[in-house]
């Protein structure tokens, strides 16, 4: 579905078509108690569409900036309620139904995993690194003090990769005739969204209102 939604935001060039696509999304944070977690990822979206919105309103006119940021703001809460709402494991093992290989499907669905781990140590890094005298805030003092972070952020995720290579390994990593505990099966549910996801986009493709 997130897929699909992505290709009607895409054939969209309305602004209307594209507020109200956004207001629809915005419902569906709110109806999944997901506001703060968006209020938290428009903290670093939020720069992405000011700056784009300034270039396209530099390089086109004042609507096409409107339509564009309207669009990346609506594509970036698609992805983050895909991300928010699916599993990595589920995704994972959609994938290999869908007959990717396991290595891709795992290095995906391992890397989902691997920046929410970062991110919470580099908030460790920094109250240990403020805990010892150094200012870091936002803006330029961030910049300033690039090294104090990037560096032990750096040490401890080579580590992590390592621990994880290790772990891989010792439970048979890449070797052949690999089974599930949980095969995954398409539900009545599963086949309900893809045949409104269907029809969905195919109005939307007819529809003068676009």
């Amino acid at each position: 579905m997130a897929f699909v939604a992505t290709i009607l935001l895409m054939i969209f060039h309305q602004w209307t078509s594209l507020t109200a696509s956004l207001g629809i999304l915005m419902m569906v944070v709110l109806l999944l108690h997901l506001g703060l977690p968006w209020l938290n990822f428009l903290k670093g979206l939020g720069f992405a569409c000011f700056t784009f919105f300034i270039i396209a309103w530099l390089a086109f006119d004042l609507l096409t900036a409107v339509v564009s940021t309207l669009r990346l703001l609506a594509i970036g809460t698609v992805f983050f309620l895909f991300f928010q709402t699916t599993p990595p494991e589920a995704l994972s093992n959609a994938l290999l139904k869908m007959g990717v290989p396991y290595p891709f499907a795992f290095v995906l669905s391992a890397s989902m995993q691997f920046v929410p781990v970062l991110v919470r140590r580099l908030a460790n890094i920094r109250d240990a690194q403020r805990a010892r005298g150094i200012p870091i805030e936002g803006g330029l003092s961030l910049l300033t003090h690039l090294p104090v972070l990037a560096g032990p952020l750096l040490i401890q995720a080579f580590k992590f990769a390592d621990e994880l290579a290790e772990a891989m390994e010792a439970r048979g990593f890449g070797i052949p005739g690999r089974r599930f505990r949980h095969e995954p099966r398409f539900r009545w549910m599963d086949w309900m969204a893809v045949g409104i996801s269907v029809v969905v986009l195919v109005m939307a493709f007819w529809s003068p209102y676009r």
